[in-house]
């Protein structure tokens, strides 16, 4: 007897536990919230998007960035401008102005999207852009992932041109090349190089001509001039360097 009521004492324990296991500690557990569940999105009005780039909401699961890019319909071209850092969450209203230098086209087909910050709050090329997040500013549309895979080509079929960075300066300081090229700098002084347009220190004249931090010898930059006109640049470290992109 005295066996009896042990076993059964035992087989209500185990049974309980599984109950709570089961029930329990279900009702305690880290359900995944909505805001966990939910993806980068934006909403455009269509516009025809001349100075600026109105966006009406971006919602962010992460810090991060609202980011104009260029194109023409069919290929994703380079960042023309980004928001200020925006914190996890909805935000609407959003203006980008795209700057006195962009040279408004009629055919451009411009791309609003989401770039995830890579933590330091910085736009830089280390955040992640979140290609499922892009509307087209002219139609409102979502931008088919399939445009992603043909990217505006590096030079667009006008080849490379290389800068060489030297303790003396860039080499050539002064470089006339078609539109589509892209220009690789390379760093051979004994320094870190990190070139960026001008105007020191803020770059605003071709804000996305940015190296965003710089690197050692033997290391290098690219960059795709796809805007007519005369960019000059210097070494964001050693600014008095200079140098100036001519684009035709």
């Amino acid at each position: 007897m005295k066996n009896t009521i042990i076993i059964v004492v035992i087989g209500v324990a185990v049974l309980g536990s599984i109950g709570y296991f089961l029930f329990g500690k279900n009702k305690d557990a880290d359900i995944p919230t909505s805001q966990s569940s939910e993806a980068e999105e934006i909403v455009v009005s269509p516009q025809e998007a001349r100075t600026s780039v109105s966006i009406d909401s971006a919602t962010l699961t992460k810090g991060g960035y609202v980011v104009v890019r260029g194109g023409d319909g069919k290929r994703i071209g380079q960042v023309i401008e980004i928001s200020s850092y925006l914190p996890p969450g909805t935000h609407t209203n959003i203006t980008i102005e795209l700057g006195e230098f962009y040279p408004y086209n009629q055919e451009d087909q411009l791309v609003a999207m989401i770039y995830r910050d890579d933590g330091d709050q910085s736009f830089s090329e280390l955040d992640v852009p979140v290609d499922t997040s892009a509307i087209f500013a002219k139609t409102g549309a979502p931008v088919p992932l399939s445009i992603f895979a043909e990217q505006i080509a590096p030079s667009d079929g006008m080849g490379m041109v290389t800068v060489r960075y030297t303790d003396a300066g860039f080499q050539p300081a002064k470089l006339t090349i078609p539109v589509g090229t892209m220009v690789e700098f390379i760093n051979q002084s004994g320094s870190e190089m990190w070139v960026a347009s001008n105007i020191h220190p803020s770059h605003e004249i071709l804000p996305t001509f940015d190296q965003f931090k710089g690197v050692a010898k033997n290391k290098g930059y690219m960059y795709t001039f796809d805007k007519k006109g005369s960019w000059p640049y210097h070494d964001h470290i050693n600014p008095a360097l200079e140098g100036v992109i001519e684009v035709k």
